[in-house]
């Protein structure tokens, strides 16, 4: 019997950026040490199935929701398990990282070490001069036959043997649930998430191969969709209910949740059936395969949001990487605004720089996603820059092109750098074009704030003495200097020195620090003390629906022994 540790990525790396590891998708980083970070799924049942199919002492840890740097997960790795097999699915985002970790552990206690996911797939011969065994594409099965110790040439999928077929997705137990519990990935949770929700997946696959898209290319090789069996989906989510009695919603995240109506129409009926209504349903879908007795059966079900994947406003950047049989602008339309019509909270994808785009392309693209918002057509979206993924058709084109700028695997990363430059749109006109649609984000949190503020009068009014409250700048100052319109002009002002004459003249006294984030370091102990004997509460606002990313400041307030309200993009006030 084998020790066999099952690792996610190191959480942060050298440069002290917390990873958002996704690794079938595209891997983000961030300074922001409180984000989220995804449920690493195919890992997850890998372990769940090792654990199943196995004798071996199995143990899953992840360092991206522990926040460990590669010194970090060492020592536990060391203090607590000391592994005979390690496996780890790098990105390529986190490759030189999750390597040196490897290294490490390798070196230290010899341990053999078995690497899949999206880098080992793009290159398997590099990841093989540390690695012991590389698997390509889906992995679980290669992953259970190389640790029964099956002999090398004959395990489908392991380098360089032939990949493996696709698997069936109800061979599979639910995945890892022991050594890291599920509904930790909801707190703080993904941003567009409204409530403390599970990640599950209900299929596999898409029936598209987009040319950027990690999934299609590298784990699943061409269009594919599986969906899992009804009854099993529902006795999962019965049994994680039941598990975690504070689950408010689950959020489907795989690649494409509506390819089927049937599909739909009977999950959502046994989940009527079954009492599962009640929770909040959000989940990635296509828009090409909505209409409206789906949407109308989802919403009856508990379904709140629906993300589909919109990508660009431009037809030839859509046939130029491969969507064009789902690219339809006048069904996009129509669906959006059947989901408005039955209640349904609509999220869109959007992509800047992708193959075959033009800085017109994409600032059409742009438009488009000022439309939808101006409408109230998108509650929310998010919006990329397309990246390159090795191994995907659109890393090949732009390296055979000469589009690829460097491979400096620390910018393979679609929330921060373009790696391509193309010769009418270099790369800097990419990001900066990415950088005017982020000023979107701001724009539709302040448009739904607007409509909801007058929520906020009558929540206000309960806390107490105006007098003795303080409001905190906490968001962007057009966001801002919106919520000041609901607030009573009595209450003291905390806020930046670089905003202060924007904010002239609205509250009656203005406490002033210095530029940057505020916490309980950027407070001194004057103006601490000063707080605590003539405050009593704090009002935060906050750019979501539950204070994500806002925990240094809200903590820096209860230190102080304060009360403390966070007032929500929806109008909402919440107490900490």
């Amino acid at each position: 019997m084998a020790k066999v540790l099952i690792a996610n990525s190191v959480g942060i790396d050298s440069r002290e950026y917390a990873i958002i590891h996704s690794p079938s998708r595209w891997t983000n980083s961030t300074k922001n040490k409180n984000v989220f970070t995804y449920y690493p799924w195919e890992l997850a049942y890998t372990s769940s199935l090792l654990k199943r199919e196995t004798e071996h002492r199995v143990r899953f840890m992840d360092g991206c929701l522990l926040k460990f740097t590669v010194e970090d997960f060492f020592k536990k790795i060391g203090d607590e398990f000391r592994p005979d097999f390690m496996v780890m699915e790098p990105s390529t985002r986190t490759y030189l990282e999750d390597n040196r970790l490897m290294q490490m552990v390798k070196d230290s206690f010899g341990t053999k070490l078995i690497v899949v996911g999206q880098h080992a797939t793009a290159f398997p011969e590099e990841v093989g001069k540390l690695a012991d065994y590389v698997c390509l594409g889906e992995y679980e099965y290669t992953v259970l036959e190389i640790l029964q110790g099956k002999e090398r040439g004959k395990i489908l999928g392991l380098y360089p043997n032939s990949r493996r077929p696709l698997l069936d997705v109800n061979t599979l137990p639910w995945p890892e649930d022991e050594d890291v519990r599920r509904i930790d990935y909801g707190l703080p949770g993904e941003p567009s998430c409204e409530y403390l929700e599970i990640q599950a997946y209900a299929s596999r696959g898409c029936p598209f191969q987009c040319s950027f898209c990690v999934c299609a290319n590298l784990y699943y090789a061409k269009p594919n969709w599986r969906p899992r069996d009804v009854e099993d989906i529902v006795a999962e989510v019965k049994h994680l209910r039941t598990r975690y009695p504070q689950t408010e919603g689950i959020f489907f995240d795989e690649e494409t949740h509506t390819v089927k109506k049937d599909f739909i129409i009977q999950l959502t009926r046994r989940w009527i059936e079954e009492g599962l209504s009640n929770l909040k349903i959000n989940a990635m879908c296509g828009y090409f395969g909505l209409d409206r007795e789906m949407m109308e059966a989802m919403k009856e079900a508990g379904y709140y949001m629906l993300r589909v994947g919109i990508e660009t406003a431009s037809e030839k950047v859509a046939r130029a990487i491969g969507m064009s049989k789902k690219f339809n602008l006048k069904r996009l339309m129509a669906v959006l605004r059947i989901g408005k019509e039955v209640g349904l909270k609509m999220y869109g994808t959007f992509l800047i720089g992708a193959p075959g785009s033009t800085k017109e392309d994409d600032e059409k693209t742009v438009r488009l996603l000022k439309r939808l918002i101006d409408e109230r057509l998108l509650w929310s979206f998010q919006i990329s820059i397309c990246t390159p993924q090795p191994g995907t058709q659109f890393f090949k084109w732009a390296k055979e092109k000469g589009y690829l700028l460097d491979v400096n695997w620390y910018k393979f990363d679609g929330g921060n750098c373009a790696v391509v430059s193309y010769p009418d749109y270099p790369a800097n006109e990419i990001e900066s074009v990415f950088r005017g649609a982020e000023k979107m984000y701001d724009y539709n949190k302040l448009l739904r704030f607007r409509e909801n503020k007058s929520k906020i009068k009558d929540e206000l009014s309960k806390i107490g003495n105006y007098n003795r409250g303080l409001v905190v700048r906490s968001v962007p100052i057009e966001f801002f200097k919106e919520v000041c319109t609901v607030l009573n002009k009595s209450l003291r002002l905390l806020c930046q020195e670089g905003v202060t004459d924007d904010l002239k003249g609205i509250f009656k006294d203005t406490l002033v620090i210095k530029e940057g984030s505020i916490n309980i370091d950027t407070l001194d102990l004057r103006l601490r003390e000063g707080l605590k004997s003539e405050i009593d509460y704090c009002l935060i606002p906050v750019k979501n629906t539950k204070g994500q990313g806002y925990e240094n400041v809200v903590d820096a307030f209860k230190q102080m022994g304060l009360k403390t309200f966070l007032i929500s993009v929806e109008g909402e006030l919440i107490e900490r």
